[in-house]
């Protein structure tokens, strides 16, 4: 398979086209396609975020390149465990060849770097929503689960991260005041 056709089938998927994902999952040839698409979202990605510094910084850009590639990797390796957990019957590579393609929806990532008002963040966000979904359906078609076993699988790193931040938040501005470093009084 093209790299070309393996882009047509990832926009089938990121139509929510549960077809196109068993497809690009029992397809050998849709790994390094699925790794040339984790890559190039997130070389868009570190580029929309780079654009937006100055001066430019290549080591930054590397970086924000480098923790793309690293995060998306373990996410799939997350989720997969998961769905595993939950009943899932698909194997790490197919599902990986799968989901990495849902990285398509990445490459719009770049409208980001534009600087109108708010366009960034709704572009973001909207991504974001959208990947949820492509992912609830991802593990339905690749990994046989029921609807609400993809959700809850699909939704348990998002939830984890909200409650980490609220931990993070709670543990700042409760205990501490955000105007001192530590408590005066520790009893």
């Amino acid at each position: 398979m093209t790299f070309l056709d393996s882009i047509k089938r990832g926009l089938r998927l990121i139509k929510l086209d549960g077809d196109a994902a068993v497809e690009i999952a029992s397809d050998s040839g849709s790994t390094i396609n699925g790794w040339l698409v984790i890559l190039v979202a997130g070389l868009l990605g570190s580029l929309a975020i780079s654009i937006k510094q100055v001066p430019f910084s290549f080591l930054d850009y590397s970086t924000n390149l480098g923790y793309s590639v690293v995060f998306s990797g373990l996410a799939v390796l997350v989720i997969h465990g998961l769905a595993k957990l939950f009943g899932g019957q698909s194997t790490l590579i197919g599902y990986f060849r799968a989901q990495s393609h849902a990285h398509l929806l990445n490459w719009i990532s770049i409208v980001t770097a534009v600087e109108l008002p708010y366009v960034g963040n709704l572009v973001g966000w909207a991504i974001s929503l959208w990947s949820i979904v492509i992912s609830v359906v991802v593990l339905k078609n690749v990994h046989k689960l029921s609807t609400w076993k993809s959700i809850i699988v699909a939704l348990a790193i998002p939830i984890l991260l909200a409650i980490l931040v609220l931990i993070g938040a709670l543990a700042y501005f409760g205990v501490l005041s955000p105007d001192k470093f530590l408590p005066a009084k520790v009893a």
